[in-house]
């Protein structure tokens, strides 16, 4: 008979025995966390918060790239009235022209349409083509030609409403638009012929300074947010100390009670991720009712990045687990009781200004990365050149970010050498005074992410002045001209068109003319010269004859007009020249200048839009061949009555009854950058939803604290203190950091702003009403936040808050 076999169990390998081990005190962590009853709960619902404000200001922000993608295809889409098409009529063919207004400062976007065949591609957004003389508009424009004192929009719009444009035609639902049927369109009246709609557009690189605006406003935005995430991982400290001294009287050692706490902070985060995705959910269905800064944006548009998104939701945990295990460091859990390393122990200087002298290396080299385009006049060539690309525009971003860490580091080191100097005071002074010598952490923390908010903000601020700068439009010189604005027509006859706008109510007078630029016979050299045509009388408006009929010419240089610089030279008659560009597309017919009888001095302050332009020819129509005006742009100059209410909307009004395809300008708008007046917006929409969420984050933390301090208050309040006296603690234990955090971040704020000018290669300037506007800003916020504390203070000032188990 063999003997029996025995068989062992299999090894656990050492590796799968730590692993298991860890994820057993984790899983402890998490399920003590969960069953600790109301209190514990109540600091899960904190952490919760505080980590579900960040997380959904992540994903957010993991949308953006994903914002532009749907953003740049509804550009596409919208230049539609750029792209040529066939050059004869087919089945699929639509002509299409360009009605885009502008009221009261709010951009209209405008396409009058008409089909030419029976399978012609309707325009993006719609079911139908409107019939000839019906309009489909926005929800947008619905409700804005709805609205009351909305009378002269709804004149220069007097079509019915026949469709709607659903969200494939539109930028974003906060867009006003509209398409207007037509039956009169042609191409020789400056409508486009398309098959299909969209034009891609090469985007034009950015400004290097915008790029740096860009970039460093980014990292400042979000540079609060990971502040806050690691702060809202230690909500709740003082209770997880005391419970983990059971567990070390229980059995467990130092190195389980630090995973122990590690795996509380792991289901708080855990916890935060799903609140924020909640919370990212519900923003983004709301944010389709809003319109922040100019922009709207759809629902289905806002989706953030897979990669980020996994990023975010890996980051999270992992910054909870570490802040708490580096947090227990200082921590002894002795079965007994918790003992913090505080007061004798005094924090290092030397490694938070180590961060501030590498982020000051970063930046400089940043800017000795080689680059050909410099930006900004600066008579710097050597090693430190302004930074000019996105390479060294990021590497300044990090830089930043590195100061802003040393500025944070500092806050503590800060206030607790202030605080081991205070004297004496009053009692609600000294009890503040010393419960902030017990432990700087907690009060500093809880202002943390309100300097790192002001100091990147007035960095941010002293760029974007010394950036606003260069893009501030020069103010013109409007007094004494004769003709305030220009109206433009693609076709018609000049003079019916110019005595319908001279009839039109507050217009003193009105002069129009065929106005077109040249080029050489090969349509590739513009010349300087402006032609006008028109007959004697609206010449003379403009210079000053010698005498005039039909058939001659004039030539009035640019040299005649006081301070005026010189251009080009005129074009010597006989030369044969083309014109530059044809309404409707075609080659325009070659002709000869004809003579000139002799020079005519420009007439001063008449019309600003050609005070400095290039040479001016005044031709009569004798002297030009028919067939060069057609397909010229025509032109009325209108002098508005200064008594006249809103003389440009109702002018503007007046021009699109004639013509849906009139344009009307002010001649003396100021020039915008489009470009720097996006990124301005953005930024300023970022900046409100950063200081919304450091609002909040002080709100829950200031919660969580005085939950902390509730058998200290109780205790106080039982030996009699006054609750006058205890409030006012309160408020001097926010307000001491607060005033320390502000300066410092009013110190780093400018040094940085200084070092990012000096970067973009701008000169030094302070905007020092917008820094005090920023910290004063921050320091009402951090004390309102107290203020809406204080009830809570009086509650927990009661005999039940001495109870202890």
């Amino acid at each position: 008979m063999s003997a029996p076999t025995l068989v062992r169990p299999p090894s656990t390998a050492p590796g799968d025995q730590v692993r298991s081990r860890l994820l057993a005190q984790f899983g402890l962590g998490a399920r003590l966390a969960l069953g600790s009853g109301r209190e514990g709960w109540g600091r899960l619902l904190l952490t919760a918060a505080g980590v579900g404000l960040g997380v959904a200001l992540l994903l957010f922000t993991a949308s953006f790239p994903g914002i532009v993608e749907h953003r740049n295809h509804r550009l596409y889409l919208q230049n539609d009235a750029f792209e040529e098409g066939p050059a004869g009529p087919t089945g699929q063919s639509v002509l299409v022209a360009d009605a885009d207004t502008k009221f009261r400062d709010t951009p209209i976007r405008g396409r009058v349409v008409q089909p030419e065949g029976p399978q012609a591609t309707v325009p993006p957004g719609l079911a139908a083509f409107p019939a000839p003389g019906r309009m489909a508009v926005s929800p947008a424009l619905a409700d804005l030609l709805d609205a009351p004192g909305n009378q002269l929009l709804r004149d220069r719009l007097p079509y019915p409403v026949t469709g709607t444009i659903g969200p494939d035609g539109l930028l974003g639902p906060g867009q006003y638009a509209f398409v207007l049927g037509s039956s009169g369109l042609a191409v020789e009246s400056g409508a486009h012929r398309v098959t299909e709609y969209g034009h891609f557009s090469p985007a034009k690189p950015m400004d290097p300074r915008l790029v740096l605006l860009n970039v460093v406003g980014l990292m400042v935005m979000l540079a609060p947010v990971g502040v806050f995430l690691a702060a809202a991982a230690r909500f709740g400290g003082e209770r997880r100390d005391r419970r983990l001294a059971a567990l070390r009287l229980a059995g467990a050692d130092r190195r389980m009670t630090a995973r122990l706490a590690a795996g509380e902070s792991l289901i708080g985060s855990v916890l935060g991720l799903v609140a924020g995705v909640a919370l990212f959910l519900i923003g983004r269905q709301l944010i389709e009712q809003l319109t922040v800064a100019g922009f709207s944006f759809y629902a289905s548009d806002i989706s953030p990045q897979p990669l980020i998104a996994v990023a975010v939701a890996l980051v999270v945990p992992v910054l909870a687990i570490g802040v708490t295990l580096l947090a227990m460091r200082r921590v002894t859990v002795d079965p007994l009781g918790v003992v913090r390393r505080s007061g004798s122990d005094r924090r290092r200087l030397w490694w938070r200004l180590a961060l501030l002298a590498a982020g000051l290396l970063v930046v400089g080299a940043a800017m000795a990365l080689p680059s050909g385009y410099n930006p900004g006049r600066t008579d710097r060539d050597g090693l430190f050149n302004p930074v000019q690309d996105t390479r060294g525009s990021l590497l300044v971003s990090f830089g930043v970010l590195l100061m802003l860490a040393a500025v944070c580091t500092l806050l503590p080191w800060l206030v607790g050498a202030v605080i081991r100097r205070a004297g004496g005071g009053g009692l609600s002074w000294q009890l503040a005074v010393r419960r902030l010598q017990l432990g700087v952490g907690p009060a500093a923390t809880a202002v943390t992410g309100v300097v790192v908010t002001v100091a990147g903000a007035i960095a941010l601020q002293t760029l974007f002045v010394g950036v606003s700068q260069t893009y501030r439009p020069a103010e013109p010189d409007t007094s004494g001209y004769r003709f305030q604005h220009r109206v433009q027509f693609p076709t018609g006859a000049v003079a019916e068109l110019t005595d319908r706008l001279g009839r039109s109510p507050g217009v003193a007078g009105a002069a129009g003319f065929v106005e077109l630029n040249m080029t050489d016979p090969g349509g590739e050299n513009w010349y300087g010269e402006t032609v006008r045509i028109a007959d004697c009388a609206t010449l003379a408006r403009f210079a000053a004859l010698p005498g005039c009929k039909d058939g001659d010419a004039f030539a009035s240089p640019i040299g005649d007009e006081p301070g005026a610089r010189f251009r080009d030279r005129p074009v010597a008659p006989g030369t044969q020249v083309r014109v530059n560009s044809v309404t409707g597309g075609g080659d325009a017919p070659l002709w000869t200048l004809p003579a000139v009888l002799a020079p005519a001095p420009r007439l001063s302050r008449v019309d600003p839009g050609i005070a400095y332009s290039g040479n001016l020819l005044l031709l009569t129509p004798g002297a030009v061949p028919p067939e060069v005006l057609n397909g010229q742009r025509r032109v009325v100059l209108v002098a508005m009555d200064p008594a006249a209410p809103e003389p440009l909307e109702q002018l503007t009004t007046d021009a699109m009854t004639i013509s849906p395809q009139a344009r009307t300008v002010s001649l003396f708008e100021n020039g915008q950058n489009h470009t720097y007046l996006a990124v301005k917006r953005v930024l300023t929409a970022g900046a409100g939803m950063t200081l919304l969420l450091v609002s909040l984050s002080l709100l829950v933390g200031q919660l969580e604290r005085l939950r902390e301090q509730r058998r200290i208050l109780g205790v106080l309040y039982a030996f009699g203190t006054r609750r006058r006296v205890l409030a006012l603690s309160v408020l001097w234990q926010t307000a001491i950091p607060m005033a320390l955090g502000l300066a410092l971040a009013a110190a780093g704020g400018l040094l940085m702003g200084a070092v990012l000018q000096y970067t973009a290669g701008l000169d030094f300037s302070f905007d020092w009403s917008a820094m005090l506007t920023l910290s004063g800003v921050a320091g009402a916020s951090v004390l309102l936040v107290t203020l809406l504390g204080l009830p809570l203070v009086l509650r927990l000032m009661r005999p039940s808050a001495l109870r202890h188990e």
